[in-house]
């Protein structure tokens, strides 16, 4: 069953000075970052705020990969919602089901097809452990 929100997805040109910008309005705690020079992205998962809701900010490495393109393409902005899964398999079957398309299925994690979701691209995840 999907669960929750595990995180908000924003695509940024330059992950430091976007910390630094949220750091001047609201509490912001890292708790994650990760480059994917294979996705062409640096990943790093924020903590923004009192309630702890997560962000994970992606920048781009390179001009090659989603986030390059998304960028080009939209500029920055919201890339996806990530929804917490506590079956993955069983949650996709389900949204098949709904005929809900799922895309860029992956271990522990999969997306859904913004055409099929109302224009949001979904992440489901097997859970976000810090």
């Amino acid at each position: 069953m999907i669960t929750g929100i595990s995180h908000i997805g924003i695509v940024v040109k330059d992950i430091e000075k976007t910390i630094e910008a949220l750091s001047r309005i609201m509490n912001v705690k890292e708790i994650y970052r990760k480059a994917f020079p294979e996705m062409g992205q640096t990943s790093v998962i924020i903590k923004v705020g009192d309630r702890g809701d997560k962000f994970e900010l992606m920048e781009p490495i390179g001009d090659k990969g989603v986030v390059p393109e998304f960028l080009e393409k939209y500029g920055e902005g919201l890339h996806h919602i990530s929804l917490d899964s506590d079956n993955l398999e069983e949650d996709c079957a389900l949204l098949e089901k709904q005929n809900i398309k799922i895309i860029g299925k992956a271990k522990g994690i999969a997306f859904t097809h913004p055409k099929t979701t109302g224009g949001v691209l979904y992440e489901i995840i097997d859970g976000f452990d810090e």
